[in-house]
């Protein structure tokens, strides 16, 4: 069964904006900071292939290790990074933008994401809910690289 995942997040860190840019510096260790990101393999200049552990519910027979490729490109003067899928790379199409908005002495964190996960093994009682399911894993994927990146910001300090 092919699922269509789409997250939108954002999480105010009390960080100002100029200490908050090297994430965009360092784009691999922000990356890796994805919980269950079980293996990152560069495959290109601003690429990876990203493998995760599998995401899910064993008990309820869907679970899904989903791999996919991204080309990467910084943009420093509006603060974002944004990545594109690469098509022959694993089960997933993922694409994305994680930007950083000055506030003062604050920052804005904000991770917009879209893709398509293919062939993720759903039982037949369970397809109407495997969409609604899934989607809720990934954002608290996505919520917990928020935190995880507040936390190394405010170590860092």
């Amino acid at each position: 069964m092919n699922i269509d995942i789409k997250i939108q997040r954002s999480l105010d860190v009390d960080v100002p904006y100029e200490d908050v840019k090297v994430l965009l510096d360092d784009l691999e260790s922000t990356i890796r900071r994805f919980p269950k990101l079980r293996k990152l393999t560069k495959v290109g200049s601003n690429a990876y292939l990203w493998e995760m552990s599998a995401i899910g519910s064993r008990a309820a027979n869907i679970a899904h290790e989903v791999s996919y490729a991204a080309k990467y490109s910084v943009d420093a003067k509006r603060g974002q990074l944004s990545w594109k899928p690469l098509p022959e790379y694993g089960n997933a199409a993922i694409e994305g933008h994680f930007r950083l908005h000055s506030q003062g002495k604050a920052t804005k964190l904000s991770f917009d994401v879209q893709g398509k996960l293919r062939e993720v093994p759903v039982p037949l009682m369970y397809r109407l809910l495997a969409p609604s399911f899934i989607q809720g894993k990934f954002t608290r994927l996505v919520d917990t690289f928020l935190e995880n990146t507040r936390d190394a910001l405010n170590t860092s300090r």
